[in-house]
């Protein structure tokens, strides 16, 4: 079974180049981050495409993951005040970055 939660079908480009693909239509509460692709991860130079695993536990960041060389990584997404996504990994996943 695949990462993807949430189905992906308007793009949206971030400032960073990212592009998050939104559910799109009348119940759409996910926004731009049901899948990110080319999402930095932060401490790294890599751009993965990551997925929203959940709906936004807060205001600021939405839960999510992505792979890095087959291993799964957990963390969550984050938009900075310019705009850009950020994918954060969680501190138990950094050692998987590597």
């Amino acid at each position: 079974m695949g990462m993807q939660r949430f189905l992906a079908s308007e793009p949206f480009t971030f400032a960073n180049g990212a592009i998050g693909w939104r559910p799109g239509g009348p119940m759409d509460c996910i926004g731009p981050f049901a899948k990110v692709e080319h999402c930095p991860i932060e401490g790294t130079e890599l751009k993965r495409t990551a997925y929203a695993t959940g709906y936004a536990d807060t205001c600021f960041s939405i839960p999510a993951c992505t792979k890095v060389r087959g291993k799964y990584i957990g963390g969550f997404l984050t938009v900075d005040s310019d705009g850009a996504v950020t994918f954060r990994p969680y501190k138990r996943f950094v050692e998987r970055l590597t």
